[in-house]
């Protein structure tokens, strides 16, 4: 068995602790500051870092293995333990070896799959505070078709991410679902939907200017009028070790600390 570390840059010192530990109580271990798709041949990854590393990771890796997640971030609702208590709670989750998965979505352009995210993939004005418009389609039917500053397209876990600071509801992060929010949309009375998570989402772009496509707050691709693109629920879910904590009770107690 072997394990991969990967940190973000200011918790080096911690990740060379967390790899030294790994080796000497668990298996061998490599230390890795920028993921890629090498980290698909390890039998687990431990982050060092935020919530933002854990999605980096994901950028790079299509079958995921399980994540442990050392938080030396802000927020931490996806890592499972501190600098101070790691030691103290990763060995018995490896050997316990419980894993949960949580959907991620891919959003499709011109037939080819270009993005994936664990949160979010969000449609933006590529002309800073200026309106775009955007049409939204469920399976064919038309649902939207509205002015904004972009349309966010999120997974339950994501739904406490930027579709919550945009006015969204807070949804089970294991209830299947794909949640669409408007950024700042030029509209009275709008609300969010909550769409099935086997359906195909379709979004088209107005003439007047492009899109900005971000996945997770990672990868950028400009589409325009032209471009044929839909998102949808992706294959390759991400994996995570399963831990102590009740996922609802972390998430709220995480955001009540944000007041």
């Amino acid at each position: 068995m072997k394990a991969a570390v990967v940190y973000k840059y200011d918790s080096i010192g911690i990740a060379e602790e967390a790899r030294k530990f790994i080796e000497e109580s668990i298996c061998s271990a490599e230390i890795f500051h920028i993921p890629d798709k090498r980290l698909e041949g390890y039998d687990f990854i431990v982050s060092v870092g935020g919530d933002g590393t854990i999605l980096r990771i994901l950028q790079e890796v299509l079958k995921c293995p399980p994540i442990f997640g050392i938080n030396t971030g802000r927020i931490g609702l996806l890592t499972h333990a501190n600098p101070e208590n790691f030691r103290d709670i990763l060995p018995g989750i490896i050997d316990r070896w419980e894993i949960e998965e949580f959907m991620r979505i891919e959003a499709e352009i011109n037939g080819k799959v270009m993005m994936r995210a664990l949160n979010e993939v969000a449609f933006l004005s590529n002309t800073p505070a200026r309106l775009i418009g955007l049409k939204v389609s469920v399976d064919g039917v038309e649902i939207e078709d509205m002015r904004c500053d972009g349309m966010l397209f999120a997974t339950p876990i994501g739904s406490t991410a930027y579709a919550l600071s945009s006015g969204g509801p807070i949804i089970d992060p294991y209830l299947e679902s794909i949640l669409i929010v408007p950024v700042a949309p030029f509209r009275l009375g709008w609300k969010p939907w909550v769409i099935k998570h086997d359906r195909r989402i379709e979004i088209e772009v107005s003439k007047e200017r492009n899109a900005l496509a971000i996945s997770d707050g990672q990868k950028i691709l400009e589409v325009g009028n032209d471009d044929e693109v839909a998102v949808f629920r992706s294959q390759f879910p991400a994996v995570f070790f399963r831990s102590g904590f009740n996922r609802l009770e972390r998430i709220r107690g995480k955001l009540m600390s944000l007041r």
